[in-house]
């Protein structure tokens, strides 16, 4: 009797440590195959001097500073050393593509891999700059007569068009993966009430100049748009996360409360969220969600962190978060990639290489990593 009972126990715990193995498998199969998982590894370090900005493409880190553009390998190598002529800068880079342009000027430059592809320079005042991963990009400048104009380059640095804004400053300004629609974020203040408005120009047809646009909720104030990797136009404002689904303005987050700590919709597809959990008297912690939309349905993966991240890097497929003096990296379905301890005085983290590379940046130097 004693047997048949130590049997079944013994049947039971198997059952279990089957399911939980079948639930778990993907963290098992990460720790099995590298017992290293939580430790990131140093590929290369570098030294660092006063520079503009730092942008990340799939084969460079780009460091944009006084007069030079600087492109380093993965694992901290330089592949390239240009001379430019820049005072300040604003930088987009996605797939191999990064834009530079001259912040308050009107230098622009396209790097292309190694090599700078083109330059020119405008007839105005620059605001912003982006490219999409084919190199079509869109420079957002203003001039005398009009609030602001977006200016539209082919990937050979010739001009396809430039639309021009009289009544409306423009925020932000995005081209489709598919190179068919320019995406504008603009901003009316000559009313009572600030009018914010996302309009969609198709360049597939500009003879006909169709455009579509959306006006948000009164005061609602854009943030940030993005085209996600299934070529949805994600819309952040102060309060929510709209996105454009079949040419129709879909709500994807409503309202963020007053838990809500940090957003971004900078990585290929999914919007990141960071709220406060309260737990108890003194007691809080906080959750990452990770959301997806699919067919009118969102869903979200969550990762528990203790602490509210003092920097956080989201882009491709990879999440970094510097949390007081460790670096947590996970993937966008919530799983805990690599961690790494870090000692001094951090100022930013670039992600590139296509999510599989990570730069630390401090203050004189640059840690590369292996993702």
């Amino acid at each position: 009797m004693k047997k048949r009972l130590y049997v079944l126990i013994l049947i039971v715990f198997l059952a279990f440590g089957c399911f939980w193995g079948y639930k778990n498998r993907d963290e098992l199969m990460m720790y099995f195959s590298n017992q290293d998982w939580k430790q990131a590894e140093i590929t290369g370090t570098t030294t660092l001097s006063n520079h503009f900005a730092i942008d990340g493409t799939s084969s460079n880190l780009i460091v944009v500073g006084n007069n030079y553009l600087h492109g380093f390998s993965n694992n901290g190598e330089e592949n390239f050393d240009m001379n430019v002529s820049l005072k300040n800068a604003v930088t987009s880079a996605t797939g191999d593509y990064c834009i530079i342009g001259e912040k308050d000027g009107t230098k622009v430059y396209m790097i292309n891999s190694n090599a700078k592809i083109w330059e020119m320079d405008i007839q105005g005042t620059l605001l912003d700059v982006s490219v999409n991963k084919n190199g079509y990009s869109a420079i957002i400048y203003k001039q005398v007569g009009y609030k602001s104009l977006i200016r539209v380059m082919k990937p050979d640095g010739t001009e396809l068009f430039t639309t021009y804004l009289a009544s409306t400053y423009a925020l932000d300004a995005e081209i489709s993966n598919d190179n068919k629609t320019l995406a504008i974020a603009e901003i009316n203040t000559e009313g009572i009430k600030v009018e914010s408005i996302v309009e969609l120009i198709n360049m597939s047809d500009l003879e006909k100049k169709n455009s579509t646009k959306f006006v948000l909720e009164d005061d609602t104030l854009i943030t940030n748009i993005e085209y996600n990797s299934k070529n949805k136009l994600l819309i952040q404002t102060d309060s929510g996360i709209q996105i454009v689904d079949n040419n129709e303005l879909k709500v994807l987050i409503d309202k963020f409360d007053t838990n809500t700590k940090f957003v971004t919709i900078e990585n290929e597809s999914s919007p990141v969220v960071i709220s406060k959990i309260e737990n108890g008297l003194f007691d809080s912690s906080y959750i990452l969600k990770i959301f997806d939309y699919k067919e009118n349905d969102v869903t979200y993966e969550e990762y528990q962190i203790d602490d509210l991240p003092s920097i956080l890097a989201s882009k491709d497929n990879k999440i970094a978060m510097l949390i007081e003096k460790e670096l947590i990296i996970v993937n966008l379905n919530g799983k805990l990639l690599k961690k790494y301890d870090v000692s001094g005085n951090i100022k930013s983290i670039i992600i590139f290489n296509n999510g599989n590379s990570l730069a630390v940046i401090y203050r004189d130097k640059m840690e590369f990593m292996k993702i």
